[in-house]
């Protein structure tokens, strides 16, 4: 019995942990949330992708958003997979490899937090 309120309470535990992922602290020490994963930018500023998405800075610190989720390749380049949760890798020659293919990160996928 014991063991069984210890599985649920780390359930629960881990739960309000995922609930809680997509907020961070903002310029002004407020705690912002996004609907996915959220970065702060050069100002100070909370910016968040959109669900699934991936968020990345890029070579002069603006941050860019995909569908899925975003790599660098040896240029410096953010590429983000064209699926939405789609994984994206930078392989062994520097060159970035996207689920369903890649497509460039875009600011217009980004959304700022609330």
């Amino acid at each position: 019995m014991r063991f069984g309120v210890i599985a649920i309470l780390i359930i629960v535990l881990t739960a309000v942990t995922q609930v809680n992922a997509n907020c961070i602290k903002d310029q002004y020490g407020n705690v912002v949330c996004g609907k996915g994963k959220c970065e702060s930018d050069q100002y100070g500023k909370v910016i968040c992708t959109q669900h699934d998405g991936g968020i990345m800075k890029d070579r002069y610190g603006n941050i860019l958003c995909g569908v899925g989720h975003c790599a660098k390749d040896d240029m410096d380049e953010v590429w983000c997979s064209k699926e939405p949760g789609g994984g994206a890798a930078t392989d062994s020659y520097g060159k970035v490899k996207c689920l369903g293919g890649c497509e460039t990160g875009k600011a217009s996928l980004c959304e700022e937090a609330r």
